[in-house]
């Protein structure tokens, strides 16, 4: 019966402790300087119900525990490898997991004015580039093209997606315009799409269209007039996670 009502006592006692903890921060029992940053810190010498308790504390912080402590125990989570998460869900930043936030999985730029690919190396096309953040360790990247060939001429036209400094893919069509009488004027379109993996989910990328031309004839200008031909010409380039 003793050791019931000991039991009993411990129990109201740590009742009164977390109520007590609830109203007013920084209790020490068996101790006159809690910890600061505690709400209640009991020391190893308090005895109740002749219960020895470990010197313990209670702490409320804005401070992020370690990344060990977020992932220890779970077994959704695997400290071997940096980013073992629901996919898209959290990243790991090197301190703690953090959610990310949701994007819209498909996201999409086109040209609003017209533009000419003249050069006879790769160059930017102005105005057809997507940046992203990643919420997956792959996309899909896609882009397609249409327009005509500006002048008479025999030539060629590419375009490529770049992430940074490193090729994803491209793709090339003919711009063949010229008969050697008369001269016509030649549409042409082209497409593309390729996963692009090995991302970090968290990190952001961007992706740029470049383009050049190249022919035997004329003046091999590949045309896409956004303005003068919404009907016909088009250059969008999509990401898809």
């Amino acid at each position: 019966m003793k050791k019931t009502y000991s039991i009993f006592k411990l129990q109201i006692f740590t009742l009164l402790i977390l109520t007590s903890t609830a109203l007013s921060a920084q209790v020490g029992i068996g101790t006159t300087s809690p910890n600061t940053d505690a709400l209640l810190e009991l020391d190893a010498t308090t005895n109740v119900g002749g219960l020895l308790l470990p010197r313990m504390a209670l702490t409320e912080t804005d401070n992020f525990a370690p990344l060990s402590a977020h992932i220890a125990g779970m077994s959704v989570y695997n400290t071997a490898t940096v980013n073992d998460v629901t996919p898209g869900q959290y990243y790991n930043n090197g301190s703690r997991w953090i959610r990310v936030e949701q994007t819209a999985p498909i996201q999409s730029v086109s040209l609003t004015t017209d533009f000419q690919i003249s050069s006879a190396t790769w160059t930017n096309i102005t105005g057809a580039s997507l940046t992203f953040t990643a919420t997956k360790t792959s996309v899909l990247v896609m882009f397609s093209a249409s327009g005509f060939g500006y002048t008479n001429s025999m030539a060629f036209v590419q375009i490529r997606a770049r992430n940074g400094g490193t090729t994803i893919g491209g793709s090339n069509t003919k711009i063949q315009s010229y008969d050697d009488v008369t001269g016509t004027t030649t549409p042409w379109n082209l497409a593309f799409n390729k996963p692009l993996t090995g991302l970090t989910i968290g990190n952001t990328y961007t992706i740029q269209l470049q383009g050049q031309v190249g022919g035997i004839l004329g003046t091999p200008n590949a045309a896409i007039f956004i303005s003068s031909n919404p009907d016909f010409h088009h250059l969008t380039l999509t990401i898809l996670q």
